[in-house]
C-alpha cells in the first residue's frame, strides 16, 4: 500500500468510528440523530424560507419541530442555508438524510439530495445579489463534485405541491439550470 491509499483507509476508518459513535448514542442514549452514511447525493433541491428567519432561527425551529440532530450538530432540515448577505451555513453532511422535501415517496428525496434554502420569501422578494452569487457557487460546486446534471437540479415545487422556492427564485433557476422537460410554468 502506498501513502495515499493508507491515508484514504485512515479516513474511511475514522468515518466508520464516527458513525458507530452516533449509532451508539442513538441506541444507548435514545438521542434523535441522523447518520451520514448514505450514497452520494443525486439531486439538488432549492427552497426559500418563506420569511425573514435567519439560519439560527430556522435551526432552532426545526430542532423543536423534528428533534433530529445532524452529524454537524444542527437540527435544520436543509443541507445548506444562505442568508441575505450571502453567508452559507452547512447544516447537514452531503451524504446525510435531510428533512426538506416530502414528494410522492416519503424520505426518497431527503435521502438522495442536497437541500439548499435561501432566506426570504421569494414569492414576493427577489434573491439578493449576494445570495445569487453564493447559490450559483454552491450549486455549481456540488454539481461538479457529485456529477449532477441540470435535469437533477430542482425547485421544491417540481417534487411537491408547493409555491416553494417562490416565483422569483423559480424563474432564476429555470434560466440558469434549464433541462429538458422543465418550464417556467
Amino acid at each position: 500500500m502506498n501513502t495515499q491509499e493508507i491515508q484514504l483507509l485512515i479516513k474511511k476508518i475514522a468515518l466508520q468510528i464516527q458513525i458507530l459513535q452516533i449509532q451508539l448514542r442513538i441506541t444507548l442514549l435514545k438521542e434523535r440523530l441522523t447518520v451520514p452514511n448514505l450514497p452520494n447525493p443525486r439531486y439538488i433541491i432549492v427552497h426559500h424560507g418563506g420569511g425573514d428567519w435567519d439560519f439560527k432561527t430556522v435551526n432552532w425551529n426545526h430542532t423543536q419541530k423534528w428533534g433530529f440532530i445532524s452529524s454537524l450538530g444542527f437540527g435544520i432540515g436543509y443541507g445548506y442555508f444562505i442568508e441575505f448577505d450571502g453567508k452559507v451555513y452547512q447544516g447537514r453532511a452531503d451524504n446525510e438524510e435531510g428533512a426538506h422535501t416530502v414528494g410522492s415517496v416519503p424520505h426518497y428525496y431527503n435521502r438522495e439530495s442536497i437541500g439548499i434554502c435561501l432566506q426570504g420569501n421569494m414569492e414576493t422578494e427577489t434573491p439578493t445579489p449576494a445570495q445569487i452569487k453564493s447559490l450559483t457557487e454552491l450549486i455549481d460546486g456540488k454539481k461538479e463534485q457529485y456529477h449532477i446534471d441540470n435535469n437533477r437540479v430542482y425547485g421544491h415545487r417540481e417534487l411537491q405541491n408547493t409555491l416553494c422556492p417562490g416565483r422569483n427564485l423559480w424563474v432564476w433557476l429555470m434560466r440558469n439550470y434549464p433541462s429538458f422537460g422543465k418550464s417556467l410554468g
